[in-house]
């Protein structure tokens, strides 16, 4: 049964927007997707937090108790300048921030998603 609402943490990167958003539309079964957004958003939930994290995780509460999102994605990708770190750094990144967010939201389903350089959108299994 399609929801109302998911929430996308991504990266402000334009290369990536569309692609993750139409692949998680489907994915998800939503109407409407809320997109959180910063410069290399994985690295802000993987491991110690920085000082953009609390904003971040105050957004996605927004969209979590206001619009009643019952899903939550969190993207990367390749070739990420604000996350100037390799890829295999980066897919790890992911899983770790899935089980940040598993932790913080255990009655939701977290999905983990690595852009590529090639632009192709893949879901990284969650641990």
């Amino acid at each position: 049964m399609t929801q109302e609402f998911g929430t996308l943490l991504n990266c402000m990167d334009g290369r990536v927007q569309r692609n993750v958003a139409e692949h998680l539309l489907t994915l998800m079964d939503v109407r409407h997707l809320d997109t959180v957004t910063t410069a290399g958003m994985v690295r802000h939930l993987a491991g110690e937090p920085t000082d953009r994290t609390p904003a971040i995780l105050d957004d996605l509460d927004v969209s979590l108790t206001r619009h009643g999102s019952r899903q939550i994605a969190i993207a990367a990708h390749h070739d990420c300048a604000g996350n100037p770190v390799g890829d295999a750094d980066q897919r790890l990144q992911v899983i770790s921030a899935v089980r940040l967010l598993q932790v913080r939201h255990p009655d939701l389903e977290v999905h983990g998603i690595w852009v590529d350089h090639q632009w192709t959108v893949h879901r990284l299994p969650s641990g």
